[in-house]
Order: C-alpha cells, then sequence, then structure tokens
C-alpha cells in the first residue's frame, strides 16, 4: 500500500498547527514537527510542484507510523475543539409485532429487512473527553471517548487502522468502536458516517462495530389483519384472468381516481387470483396526478410475492397494469418509477432476470 508522504499539516514549537499555506520564504526556516512522531521537519518550495512538508535531512520518516499517530492526534483535535462531533450509521427499522405481523418473512424473520436508514448522533451530546491511547475492560483504544459527568457510561473506541484491522478479540469486546481505514492525512478529517464494509479499493472504509442497529416502530403501520374493503368485490378481467379487488368506490362522485385512492389502505386486502393476493403495503399519487401506484405484497406464498399496481381513470372504468417481483428492492424500484421520481438504488434482482 502507498502511503501519502508529503504532509500539508505540521507542529510549531508551540505545538500549534501550521498549514503548508501559511508558509513563505520568510517563515520557512523556523522550526516544525511532524504531528504523528514529532519529526523534524521543512517545508518544500518548489517553483512548480505543489508545497509541503517533508522530513528534515538526516532525519527518517516511517509513513505508516506517522500517518497512524497523526490521524489519532486529529480526532482528538477535532473532537476538543468541534462544537458538534457527528456520527451516522446504517440501522434497520425493526416491526416489534413478529409474527403477528401480516407482514411477516419466515425468510427474514419479519420485516426488519424493509427499511434501512441511518442513525445519527452528536457525540459531543454524551462525552466531553477524548483521551489518546486510553484503556477500557482491559483494552487500549487508539482515541478514547468518556464522560467526566456520567463515568459510568460506556465510552466510545476511535481506532485508526493504517495497515494492521481492529482485533476480533476487541471487537467481541462488545466494547462501540469506530474503526476507520486510512491512506492519507485528509482521512482524518472525513466526516464519521458507516461505510459499505467491503469497499472498493481506494475507498476510505469506516466500521461502526457493537452499535445497536435496529430501531423498533412504535406503531408499525404494518400490523393489522386481514380485512376487505367491500362485502361484494368487484371482478375484472385482467391480463384473461378474472380479478376480485376490494378497494374500488361502489359510488363515483368527485375525481374518480382520487376516491379510489383515499379507499385503499395499509394492510387492506387489494385484489385477489389465482396468482396472488396482495396486501397493501405502500400507495402514492403520480407526480403528474394521472395515476396511483400500490405496492402490495402476498402473504399467502406466491412465487412472487411483490406486487405493482399502476392504476388510471380512461374517462369510463378504471385500468389497472401489475408487475410481479420476487424481492421488495425490486418493487420498491418500480413503485418509485411509476410516480414518476428517479430512481437511485441501483440494479435490483429484476434487472437480471
Amino acid at each position: 500500500m502507498k502511503y501519502n508522504i508529503k504532509y500539508n499539516r505540521v507542529f510549531d514549537k508551540a505545538h500549534k498547527i501550521v498549514e503548508i499555506s501559511s508558509i513563505t520564504k520568510e517563515n520557512r526556516d523556523s522550526e516544525y514537527f511532524s504531528i504523528g512522531t514529532l519529526t523534524p521537519m521543512v517545508a518544500a518550495l518548489g517553483d512548480k510542484n505543489q508545497h509541503y512538508f517533508r522530513a528534515k535531512k538526516g532525519y527518517s520518516l516511517n509513513p505508516e507510523t506517522e500517518l497512524h499517530e497523526y490521524v489519532k492526534k486529529m480526532l482528538k483535535y477535532r473532537f476538543d475543539t468541534e462544537e458538534q462531533f457527528f456520527i451516522r450509521y446504517h440501522s434497520k427499522e425493526c416491526c416489534p409485532n413478529g409474527k403477528n405481523c401480516i407482514f411477516y418473512d419466515e425468510k427474514y424473520g419479519g420485516c426488519e429487512k424493509l427499511k434501512e436508514v441511518f442513525t445519527e448522533h452528536n457525540l459531543k451530546d454524551y462525552y466531553d473527553t477524548a483521551t489518546i491511547e486510553a484503556s477500557y475492560g482491559g483494552f487500549v483504544a487508539d482515541v478514547l471517548l468518556t464522560s467526566s459527568s456520567h463515568p459510568s457510561r460506556m465510552p466510545v473506541f476511535l481506532e485508526v487502522a493504517v495497515t494492521h484491522r481492529c482485533s476480533i478479540e476487541k471487537i467481541n469486546s462488545k466494547n462501540k468502536i469506530i474503526e476507520l481505514l486510512v491512506k492519507g492525512e485528509e482521512d482524518a478529517y472525513c466526516d464519521l458516517e458507516e461505510t459499505d464494509p467491503y469497499g472498493l479499493y481506494g475507498e476510505r472504509v469506516i466500521r461502526f462495530h457493537n452499535f445497536k442497529k435496529e430501531i423498533k416502530e412504535q406503531n408499525c403501520p404494518h400490523f393489522v389483519t386481514e380485512k376487505k374493503y367491500a362485502q361484494q368485490p368487484i371482478t375484472i378481467i385482467q391480463m384473461y384472468l378474472p380479478t376480485k379487488f376490494y378497494c374500488i368506490p361502489q359510488q363515483l362522485s368527485g375525481n374518480p381516481l382520487q376516491v379510489y385512492y383515499d379507499n385503499v389502505q395499509i394492510g387492506m386486502l387489494f385484489a385477489s387470483n389465482s396468482w396472488a393476493k396482495p396486501f397493501v403495503f405502500d400507495k402514492a399519487i403520480s407526480q403528474d396526478r394521472r395515476s396511483f401506484v400500490m405496492m402490495g405484497k402476498d402473504i399467502y406464498g406466491a412465487v412472487k410475492p411483490w406486487v405493482i399496481y399502476v392504476v388510471t381513470w380512461n374517462g369510463k372504468r378504471y385500468n389497472h397494469k401489475v408487475f410481479s417481483h420476487f424481492d421488495y428492492q425490486s418493487a420498491l424500484k418500480d413503485f418509485t418509477i411509476y410516480q414518476g421520481k428517479e430512481w437511485y438504488g441501483g440494479e435490483t434482482l429484476s434487472d437480471l432476470c
């Protein structure tokens, strides 16, 4: 692995941070030291190349050790000087009702796999002290965040990984750990936001260990029992297949499309035929307001359980266009596109089948 050995920041003899942009021919001969290992440094101010600091002649600087120490000190400096110190990590919304939820899926252990969100915290609300190389519970943290007013509060470990990742023993300790894989000094100033744990070559990788990743919805909108809107559903021949629709209004008034949309409620049985019986999972009016989109799920074992209906009104009757999918993400893509919105979720299973 190659490291950036041209540095933009150093300490002066008073241990104040000096930026290379502030160096001129008048002050270039002052005493400067690397932030990580306090190695004597000089400013390289060439006329053609970008200015930078390097080790003074006669001194050697180990790039790996310097980068590791540098990032630790800069993380502490940031925590000590910034008013806010935010972290963001992936979480999953969970249904608290388990098998009582009509969308419970044995494969996923419930509907908790359906929606990923970011959890955000300002660590300055919980901690006020950052200490380099501090120990807790038999483990030494690169930077340990603690609370002087709540000494019993579990601390947060900030771990800097240059070549050696956080040990399995430290991860299994159940301590809260934020692990940064760094490649250059600028990584010390990155947002502490969880990334793909595998990442592509060259990407910054930030991992969160032992943080609570599940958020339980207090009022899960999908926790409802099966119910039909009409005692006598309306049967329509759809793609040569008789289909019963349970939410079509029995009497038309005003805007027929809006009336139909208002009849559709989360958890209701929307339609049924020999292929699927989708319950309403979500609904939305399209951006041009010429249709509405219903995303539903069959809970009785359909091969393609996720169903999208696009409903329009032609002035005389309702038209239903239907699409079915193996997985939620594929259905969500259709649900988004048929509203007239952009999809940013990349390829889905349906794109590959």
